[in-house]
């Protein structure tokens, strides 16, 4: 009798959850209809066994070329479960499924739980809502063995069917002994006993209390709780497997005690067994594998079918793999000569900056160690200290107009709610322009900009605009808050967790692209046998600051290049190149960062666990060098393509204002939309916008004046009038006239005519100039000469 009750609410609950989810739909009678056998079910054939192929089409010729086979074979080798310890199988019973000896095929209190909070989810429209969840052993054997993993009410109504019907077939040992064999456990290897010998390099047999549990623990999230790639994370979630195991009485306190106190000896990742892993995949590959995996359970794949329908379902994965730039890559990084002697690390990865597609990447120095390691260009973050200043101050201050290339600021000691920003060789300069802070990367300057600019502003152009994915909003740890909307963080790039090469190399890519962002992918579609699409990359492009803004700053980094702290990252053969090198504040993480108009690549060095990098050279300027310079190899050199919004101009180098003949003065690059005003004669500094009123109050005149092709001599105001701006210059061809003429200019003394001849061109335009007083004044300045040059 209690068995029907028992039936009768499970039916019920999940006839509920269907009648929600599909109203108007007659679904009682399918729900019976589902409590039928297992006939369709193939216990023998657990995979598709169908190669899939990563292939690329050939640069030259279009023809496409394999290159990675995925074995259709699944990693694993069979194992009895009397040849199993006890301790494994009651780790996963006890956290997968702890009343798996008490229930036919489904747990109804999970079932029902799980059920009505889904039902609810539905209703509230909680964001997430997708999974049924509840899954017994049995119900996850089935999935294994179907590959049906789609998150509907139907089918999980038919799971709970068929598990029903499997445990009126096989009884409990039968069911364990096939799901330990069939499990995913990451690193490509199914079943336990592969398992042991991947991670413990031991027999299933022998394995301890503790490493059994972790073994155990991969199950829920395999490659979060990968012991090669998150060993802490996954001796936090093997506790848990403990805890469990304890709470239910499966072991003592004295076996939970040795067993969290016992240290977990990994094997070398290195040493994989050679005969399912007959080639070591490249980081490329490897890079390509755990993207798909990713799109595929962003579609709602779980993370096992996912690599079913990956490593056997007999699909083509259609990569951007660019033999020329990914084997200059390789090769280099291969050999250790090319980094100093240390245990130091490095990563690289290029971009096509056209199409976004990463050409070439490398996780590490020296031999891989194997297929799907850690990478560290995808999967490591790190600070990336003045790298950040380009893409988190400069470009977004100049993107909104608050800066030119010339603005000219105060390097000198201030403090900032009692932080108080140095430079790198603990010197203050004085007045600097945006120029010479670039250059020499000085902290203070991006500092004071993103104090008068805002840290929100900063935060969201590179979240939003530059695809930066692992900053931090804010987390609290430990009742203590991490931001990195903060001053140090996003002008000096202290961040939290840090930024990954990869991303950092894309976000550098949008400057030689007009300003466009184009999110970095390592393969376009994956398509079946039938030629069916089943996945395609986010190939999505924004434009993340104005092309002018772009072209500027794409000019300011080639100076870091030519004469700054990147000297010797230059190219050769004439090709322009642009770049920013970065070093963290203690010294533990090293960057560069640079571009042509074809790639743009990241460099980083340092430790895997951060401590100081005591040379004194930055060793990512050769990496890039040498590497880009081998993958350029045939193209022709070239310049980037200036924007017509971009004019040449004459700026103060006092105030970093438009010059007149009375400053000292050099050119550079403008948006012509962000051309500041003419200086005035005492040199006042840049006026940011919110202190416009302040000093308008404090000014005695506003000096005009309009630019000339060439100008005559020079001419000065009257005594007590103001000095009219524009002053000439040297007239270039035929004759050129001299005189100003100064208007409205009231003060006590004369005016004076301008004087001077040009030696050729006619000169024309004067400035005007305006005084205080009763006296009328003469002898406006002549107009400028070539002030513009487009």
């Amino acid at each position: 009798m209690k068995h029907y009750i028992k039936k009768f609410l499970l039916i019920f609950t999940i006839t509920l959850v269907l009648g929600l989810a599909v109203a108007g739909v007659a679904f009682g009678g399918a729900v019976l209809g589902y409590w039928g056998d297992v006939d369709d079910l193939d216990i023998e054939s657990l995979t598709l066994r169908q190669n899939s192929t990563i292939v690329y089409l050939d640069p030259d010729t279009g023809e496409e070329k394999v290159l990675q086979e995925l074995s259709a074979e699944e990693n694993r080798i069979w194992v009895d479960l009397d040849a199993t310890p006890e301790y494994l199988q009651k780790a996963f019973v006890a956290i997968e499924d702890e009343r798996f000896y008490q229930h036919k095929g489904y747990d109804l209190k999970r079932t029902t739980k799980a059920a009505f909070t889904w039902v609810i989810d539905k209703i509230t429209g909680k964001s997430g809502a997708a999974s049924l969840g509840g899954s017994t052993i049995t119900q996850q054997l089935i999935k294994n063995i179907t590959g049906d993993d789609e998150q509907t009410p139907a089918r999980k109504i038919q799971e709970i069917a068929r598990a029903v019907a499997l445990e009126k077939k096989m009884d409990k040992d039968q069911i364990l002994e096939l799901y330990l064999n069939c499990i995913y456990l990451s690193q490509g290897c199914s079943g336990v006993q592969k398992a042991a010998n991947l991670y413990f390099n031991k027999d299933v047999a022998f394995l301890t209390l503790a490493e059994s549990a972790s073994i155990a623990a991969i199950t829920q999230y395999p490659s979060l709780y990968d012991p090669f790639v998150n060993p802490e994370k996954n001796k936090e979630r093997q506790e848990v497997v403990l805890s469990k195991m304890l709470q239910l009485n499966f072991i003592t306190q004295e076996e939970y005690d040795a067993a969290v106190s016992e240290v977990l000896n990994f094997a070398d990742p290195s040493q994989k067994e050679k005969e399912n892993q007959p080639q070591t995949t490249s980081y490329f590959v490897d890079q390509v594998i755990r993207d798909v995996l990713e799109d595929l359970q962003s579609q709602g794949y779980s993370e096992n079918l996912a690599n079913k329908i990956l490593y056997s379902g007999g699909v083509k994965v259609y990569t951007t793999y660019v033999p020329k730039v990914q084997t200059a890559v390789e090769e280099y990084y291969a050999d250790t000569s090319h980094f100093p002697k240390t245990s130091a690390q490095s990563a690289m990865v290029v971009i096509d900056v056209e199409t976004g597609q990463v050409a070439g990447i490398a996780g590490g120095i020296g031999e891989k160690p194997g297929s799907l390691t850690l990478n560290r260009a995808s999967m490591s973050p790190r600070q990336p200290g003045s790298t950040i200043k380009p893409i988190g101050v400069y470009a977004p201050a100049l993107d909104k107009g608050l800066i030119t290339a010339g603005s000219v600021f105060d390097d000198k000691k201030t403090s900032y709610n009692g932080w108080v920003p140095r430079n790198y060789d603990y010197q203050y300069r004085g007045r600097v322009n945006v120029r010479q802070a670039v250059r020499s990367s000085l902290n203070t300057v991006p500092v004071e900009i993103l104090s008068k600019m805002g840290t929100q502003e900063s935060y969201d152009f590179l979240t939003q605009k530059l695809g930066l994915s692992t900053l931090v909003a804010s987390r609290e740890v430990d009742g203590q808050i991490y931001t990195d909307i903060g001053l140090s963080p996003l002008a000096l790039g202290g961040l939290t967790d840090g930024a990954t090469v990869l991303e950092m190399a894309a976000a550098f890519a949008s400057f030689p692209n007009n300003g466009v962002y184009k999110k970095p992918y390592t393969y376009t579609d994956v398509v079946d046998k039938d030629g069916n699409v089943v996945v395609s990359s986010d190939r999505s492009s924004w434009e993340a600051m104005k092309p002018s803004t772009a072209y500027i700053m794409s000019k300011l980094m080639e100076e870091v290049v030519t004469s700054g702290t990147g000297r010797g990252a230059g190219l050769s053969g004439g090709m322009f190149t642009a770049g920013k090198t970065g070093t963290t504040s203690e010294n533990n993480d090293r960057w560069f960062i640079g571009f042509t108009p074809y790639y743009a690549a990241a460099v980083w060095y340092g430790y895997d666990i951060p401590q100081e990098i005591t040379m004194s050279q930055n060793p990512c300027i050769p990496v890039f060098r040498d590497v880009m310079n081998t993958i350029h190899k045939g193209k022709s050199a070239k310049e980037l393509t200036k924007p017509d919004d971009v004019v040449w101009a004459s700026y103060c180098t006092y105030s970093g204002m438009r010059a007149t003949s009375r400053c000292p003065s050099d050119s550079y690059y403008f948006s012509r939309d962000n051309l500041p005003a003419y200086c005035n004669s005492n040199h006042a500094g840049y006026v940011w916008e919110s202190d416009e009123e302040e000093e308008a109050s404090k000014a005695t005149s506003s000096p005009t004046a309009t630019s000339a092709t060439s100008a005559g001599g020079t001419g000065t105001g009257g005594t007590g009038g103001q000095t009219g701006n524009g002053s000439g210059g040297t007239g270039n061809s035929a004759s050129g006239t001299g005189g100003g003429t100064g208007t409205s200019g009231t003060g006590t003394g004369t005016g004076q005519a301008g004087t001077g001849s040009g030696t050729g061109g006619t000169g024309t335009g004067g400035g005007t100039g305006t005084g205080t007083g009763a006296t009328a004044g003469t002898g406006g300045g002549t107009g400028t000469g070539a002030e513009l040059e487009e």
